[in-house]
Order: structure tokens, then C-alpha cells, then sequence
């Protein structure tokens, strides 16, 4: 009987084989990208080839959620915000991240471009809205808003220093706005980077009791206290992932002495420091390094240069 059942398995298993190479596999493959002949479709046709990233500013709610409201992009505004982001972004992570390593390879898929930001509800208050997803809920893609008041600021003359102003230190709609378009830029970074790499456990239970998950607390709460319970802006205070992205956001605006004597008042702060600068660290990126070729002069030079081609 024993012998039955195990020739009876055998051409069970056979005829599954035979079946599985009769039925070869057909892949559905999503369509070749296409992209028109106006100066944003060959610009997104570039990022394409050279970054693999697919730009897209036309608003589309279902890409988000039913309820989600959100101004859409100004065509004035997408061409040079893209520009920044090359010399920001990948142009950056081209020349200080290690060659093949996972934060020079893995970047996100698709990046959206809106106006101010988006709103869920379908309340229009954009001046409370996201200006800035990656994450759980959008792991392949980045979206980015503010474009409207960078456009502003780039475009008007004689108004270099608000301009550098809005990239290295206040940005002017993007949230949180310290550290300027790089702090924003590399902050929705990092949340597209722990969904594939989880914020360290040791990093989030240095602040476990202190995370206020749940409420808008840390809106009351002051730059003293956040730096008391470790964290570098209470922003972070949110939860593990918001705290993560902050230190990095901080990381890539101040040099390490200043963050020693402004942002570093506790241990556990130095601790989660450490392990943020380790975390990169393994995925092939110096934040430190970042820092210092995103706040050179020559990278200042690019911006300026892009400025005056879009002055008004």
C-alpha cells in the first residue's frame, strides 16, 4: 500500500512538472513610458534615463485617496524644481554615496509634484496639509509639495539670499521647514528608506516613553524640551519614524559642532546621533560628507546659475 501512495505521489508531482512546462508564464508588462516634446516631457525623459524616476505633477486624486484635495503643480514651476532636485538629490547622491550601494541604487520609483500640498477630508486648507509623503502608504514613490513658493522665490531678482535662504534653512511652505529644501528633501528621503530598512529598534526605544503617538502635543512643545528627552526638533517627537527622519533633516543643515552645542543636551540624543550616522553609514552614504558637498560653493554656484536662468 505504502508503495502505491508513493508511486501515486510521484505521478502527481510528474504531471504537475510536465503541466508547469506546457503552461509557460506570460509577464504583463506595464507599457514603455512616453514623454512629449515640451521642455518638462524631455526633462522628465532625462531623469528617466539617467535616474530611473518618473516625475508626474498632474494631479490625480485616485493615486492618493478619494478624499484628497490638493493644487496642482504650476507647468512654471515643475522644470525648475526638478532642476534643484537633480543638483540637490541625485546629483549629490551620485558623487558622495558609494558606488552601487544601496542609497545610490534604491531610490524612489516616482516622484509627484504639487502645488502647496494635499489635504484628506477634501478640505482645502492647504496651509495645514502634507507637503511632503514617502512611507507606508506610498512605498515607491516620493511626493513632494511646495513648488508654488519656491517657484516665487526663485523667479524674483535681486533676492539671492532669500533664495539660498529657502534651500539651506527656512523652507518657505515645506513642513517641517527647518534645514530648508535639503532638510525636506532628504527628511521624505529617509521615510522612503525605513520602509526598506527599518528605523533601528535600539534607536526608537532610546525615546519609547517620550514618542507622543496619537497627538499634536509636540506643537506646544519647545525646542529645550525636545532636546531634553533626546530628540532634535519636536517635530520628531511623533513617533520612531518622524524622530529618525528629523536627526537626518538636522544632519544634513549642521555641521557636528554646532549640533554638539545646540542639539546634543542629553545622552540619549548623542546615542541616537551615533546610530543615525551608522544607519547611512551601512547603506553606502556619509551624511557628513552629504553635508559638505551640499553646503559647498560650488553647489551654491549651480543654484545661482539656475536662478538666474528663471529670474523674472
Amino acid at each position: 500500500m505504502k508503495n502505491l501512495i508513493k508511486l501515486l505521489l510521484v505521478c502527481y508531482s510528474l504531471s504537475i512538472i510536465t503541466a508547469c512546462k506546457e503552461d509557460k508564464l506570460h509577464a504583463e508588462l506595464d507599457p514603455a513610458p512616453t514623454f512629449d516634446n515640451t521642455s518638462i516631457g524631455q526633462k522628465q525623459k532625462e531623469m528617466f534615463e539617467k535616474y530611473d524616476v518618473l516625475f508626474d505633477y498632474k494631479w490625480d486624486r485616485n493615486v492618493f485617496a478619494k478624499d484628497a484635495v490638493a493644487d496642482p503643480a504650476n507647468e512654471t514651476d515643475v522644470l525648475p524644481y526638478m532642476e534643484m532636485m537633480e543638483i540637490l538629490f541625485y546629483d549629490a547622491m551620485d558623487k558622495v554615496a558609494e558606488k552601487n550601494s544601496f542609497v545610490r541604487t534604491q531610490t524612489p520609483l516616482k516622484v509627484y509634484l504639487i502645488g502647496s500640498g494635499i489635504n484628506y477630508g477634501g478640505q482645502e486648507a492647504f496651509g495645514e496639509g502634507t507637503t511632503g509623503q514617502a512611507g507606508n502608504i506610498q512605498p515607491n514613490r516620493l511626493t513632494l509639495g511646495g513648488l508654488t513658493s519656491f517657484g516665487t522665490v526663485l523667479r524674483r531678482k535681486n533676492a539671492d539670499a532669500a533664495f539660498l535662504t529657502a534651500i539651506y534653512d527656512t523652507a518657505p511652505s515645506s513642513f517641517p521647514n527647518q534645514a530648508g529644501l535639503i532638510g525636506f528633501l532628504y527628511h521624505e528621503y529617509t521615510h522612503y528608506i525605513n520602509v526598506r530598512n527599518d528605523v533601528p529598534r535600539a534607536f526608537a526605544m532610546e525615546a519609547i516613553d517620550n514618542y507622543l503617538k496619537g497627538t499634536n502635543a509636540w506643537q506646544n512643545t519647545s525646542n529645550a524640551t525636545a532636546y531634553a528627552q533626546g530628540f532634535f526638533i519636536p517635530y520628531g517627537m511623533q513617533n520612531e519614524m518622524e524622530d529618525f527622519a528629523t536627526y537626518v533633516q538636522i544632519i544634513v543643515w549642521r555641521t557636528p559642532a554646532v549640533i554638539e552645542s545646540t542639539f546634543l543636551k542629553s545622552e540619549k540624543g548623542r546615542a541616537k546621533y551615533k546610530m543615525v550616522l551608522d544607519f547611512y553609514k551601512r547603506l553606502g552614504l556619509d551624511l557628513n560628507k552629504l553635508r559638505e558637498y551640499l553646503q559647498s560653493q560650488a553647489v551654491k554656484d549651480k543654484l545661482i546659475t539656475l536662478k538666474r536662468k528663471y529670474e523674472q
